[in-house]
């Protein structure tokens, strides 16, 4: 199949579509939050940390909007890293292990997919491309999401709070975007290495 002429107009728009996609997901969250914050607190007999998740849930409301925003400013500038990896600054390790932890399981069960979707996007790039790092893996999406609760001084237990609630309303539900990520990468001409060696042997 003959490649797209321009890499750059073609990674932008996916990266475009997937924005939407995350930004529905995340509202899906939000509408989730409160009843699974609310299953939390009473199913801990502890009444200080009753207290405390209601006061997070009560702050996730009040900050809806600014979340929200936040994270899919975020989301959105990270498009540009399909052509060069994200910077990985030392200063912001802590979040990168909150965020890693925090996208394990679902970084494991789209793996096969997202290896694809890294070695296309090696094919079209001509650079090394490690999975973890594209705009929209987990650790990505999950160290976004960090990033926007550190946004307004959330702290690591209250990140750690919802932390499973972001992974059931939002990590888990990727497969479908990573699906069509890598449909449309296939699509416009990009091999992972397994199909270039498959392309070789047979005009050989």
């Amino acid at each position: 199949m003959q490649q797209s002429g321009d890499p750059k107009s073609l990674f932008g728009a996916i990266h475009t579509h997937v924005t939407g996609e995350l930004m529905q997901l995340m509202e899906g969250f939000y509408s989730n939050i409160e009843d699974g914050l609310f299953e939390l607190a009473y199913a801990n007999d502890d009444q200080v940390q009753q207290r405390r998740v209601v006061e997070l849930m009560r702050e996730l409301r009040f900050r809806r909007q600014h979340l929200l925003k936040t994270f899919a400013k975020r989301v959105k500038s990270a498009g540009q890293h399909w052509l060069s990896a994200p910077d990985q600054s030392a200063d912001r390790i802590e979040e990168r292990l909150l965020a890693n932890e925090m996208a394990a399981k679902c970084a494991a069960h789209f793996g096969p997919v997202m290896q694809s979707i890294a070695e296309r996007t090696a094919h079209a790039t001509h650079r090394e491309v490690d999975r973890r790092l594209l705009p929209v893996s987990p650790e990505e999406v999950a160290f976004h999401f960090v990033m926007t609760c550190r946004s307004v001084q959330f702290d690591k237990y209250s990140i750690a709070t919802v932390q499973s609630l972001f992974a059931r309303f939002v990590l888990d539900r990727l497969g479908g975007v990573y699906g069509r990520i890598n449909t449309d990468l296939e699509d416009a001409g990009y091999y992972t290495m397994a199909e270039l060696d498959q392309l070789s042997v047979s005009t050989a």
